[in-house]
């Protein structure tokens, strides 16, 4: 085989196995409306918190402007936060139903949050926080970067407070 078409042949072969990837994740809990009943109801306490990303510059981003969730914390919803905190996305299979039982609110300006209302239970608290940075590529517009904030939280007190911070991130998939 003349030289042009090795490499030809070689960069071909490069391209077919790098196109293969795993398949997506998917979730494996089934999804029961019954499960999140107990989460579907109110109660007497409230969680507070703020959420942010310190960047390695120093600079703080905060949720902003962001809705902010308490997701019940129910086996198919803790499998969906193991998934996410490979950076990969939802699965494909994913139920979006669930976000009926979900309680939300906005983030402030300071990337502070409230909820009143609160059943004394498990939950997932979550959001996401957005920034750009220039470009790596001479003459191109800025990055979008960003991600999610969440951990588990218990609320099982009067008043509930919670920090999302950098420890709790996850990038968006590349």
């Amino acid at each position: 085989m003349p030289f042009p078409h090795r490499i030809l042949a070689v960069f071909s072969l490069l391209v077919v196995t790098g196109c293969a990837s795993e398949p997506p994740a998917q979730i494996l809990t089934p999804f029961f409306d019954g499960d999140f009943s107990t989460w579907n109801k109110s109660g007497p306490y409230s969680v507070t918190g703020q959420a942010f990303f310190k960047l390695p510059s120093g600079q703080v981003i905060t949720c902003a402007g962001e809705t902010v969730s308490l997701v019940p914390a129910v086996g198919y919803n803790t499998e969906l936060e193991q998934i996410l905190a490979t950076g990969k996305g939802y699965p494909p299979n994913y139920n979006r139903q669930e976000h009926k039982y979900d309680h939300k609110t906005m983030c402030d300006g300071a990337g502070k949050f409230s909820f009143d209302g609160i059943p004394a239970l498990n939950w997932i608290a979550v959001t996401r926080i957005t920034w750009t940075e220039p470009s790596t590529i001479p003459y191109m517009g800025a990055d979008s970067k960003g991600g999610y904030l969440f951990s588990e939280i218990q609320v099982d007190d009067n008043h509930t407070k919670v920090t999302l911070s950098n420890q709790d991130f996850i990038a968006d998939a590349p």
